[in-house]
């Protein structure tokens, strides 16, 4: 688009200049033309200076009208953007400049152009600064937390008892910094992910299995059954990046469960990829939170909130998307959730 721009402009340019000359150049053999034909500059003639003068008004009212012509119409809206841009360089990203007005159509898309930019670098800055702010809140609470317990351990008259509660709590806040750290590590990964995935081939079943083995001192806790259909699928996809969607899906589905619940996860097989569901009886979603689970950050209650840090579906429908994938979510508040994933099948390497 730059380019062709740029190529116009020299167009228009060079046209006004070519016509320019032309029109001067008739204009001078004209006047040339009736000067000679009724000898304004014959010897017997007084008034010489004439004829120059006209010529030079002549010439003087047609730069003019070119340079009014050339100003108005490309100048000065190039000028304007030039001031634009320097507004932006300083970050307003407020700025637009009207489109609407009479000018060269390359001009006016060029115009356009620029309000799309900066309507887009206002939106990137405004998610910035919603990162930032939350990412900030998310780390104030578990270093409020640890800094809590540490004051508290500073007393020599507590008892051994109260002392390993409060170092049991500290680790806690210390994991929970440290899932969000590499949560958001792993966000930027995948929306930085210039090249596309590293693709292999591996077992989807074992996959997924070893991750229900990881997770085992927790639905143990909570006495969990687990439903489990997973026949041997081999698949070809992300390895490291597929484990995260079992990961925080499995763990998802534990941390919300009630105690003696029941976990359902199936693998099928169908003609175009891999149906993955994962059903839990827990505390459910709200519908009107629904939408939105998958939003960084996001979550839908104070009790979901003193569980996770609100990035761990964002990562899953994230590195989802990465595979073209789909994933569902049906659930109901004190009734379960179910998490239903499609993954498309992927040529075999050769």
């Amino acid at each position: 688009m730059r380019k062709k721009l740029h190529s116009q402009l020299w167009i228009y340019f060079a046209t006004i200049i070519f016509l320019m000359m032309i029109l001067v150049l008739a204009i001078f053999v004209s006047l040339l033309f009736l000067i000679n034909h009724f000898e304004l500059l014959a010897p017997e003639k007084e008034n010489h200076i004439l004829p120059f003068a006209f010529i030079i008004f002549l010439s003087s009212v047609i730069g003019l009208v070119i340079s009014f012509f050339v100003g108005k119409r490309i100048l000065q809206p190039i000028g304007d953007l030039r001031q634009a841009m320097s507004e932006v360089a300083k970050g307003d990203f407020s700025i637009q400049l009207k489109d609407t007005e009479p000018k060269l159509e390359d001009v006016a898309q060029l115009y356009h152009d620029f309000n799309v930019m900066v309507e887009e670098l206002n939106s990137i800055e405004t998610l910035r600064n919603d990162f930032v702010s939350t990412v900030s809140h998310e780390f104030k609470t578990p270093i409020a937390t640890i800094k809590g317990y540490v004051q508290l351990l500073q007393n020599e008259g507590i008892s051994p008892t109260d002392r390993q509660i409060y170092l049991e709590r500290m680790s806690e806040g210390a994991q929970q910094l440290t899932q969000l750290t590499d949560n958001i590590l792993k966000l930027t990964k995948l929306e930085n992910q210039g090249l596309g995935l590293d693709l292999q081939l591996f077992r989807l079943d074992e996959q997924i299995r070893e991750v229900i083995l990881f997770l085992q001192p927790k639905w143990e806790q909570l006495d969990l059954a687990l439903d489990l259909d997973l026949p041997r699928t081999n698949y070809f996809g992300n390895e490291e990046f597929l484990y995260q969607v079992w990961l925080n899906l499995m763990d998802n589905a534990i941390k919300y469960s009630q105690q003696g619940g029941k976990i359902k996860i199936s693998l099928k097989k169908e003609a175009r990829g891999q149906r993955i569901t994962i059903t839990d009886e827990g505390i459910g979603i709200p519908v009107d939170a629904a939408p939105r689970i998958f939003d960084k950050f996001y979550q839908t209650d104070s009790s979901r909130k003193a569980k996770g840090n609100g990035l761990g579906l964002a990562l899953v429908k994230q590195i989802i998307a990465l595979h073209h994938g789909s994933i569902e979510v049906n659930s109901k508040p004190n009734h379960g959730s179910s998490f239903r994933i499609f993954l498309p099948n992927k040529a075999v390497p050769r």
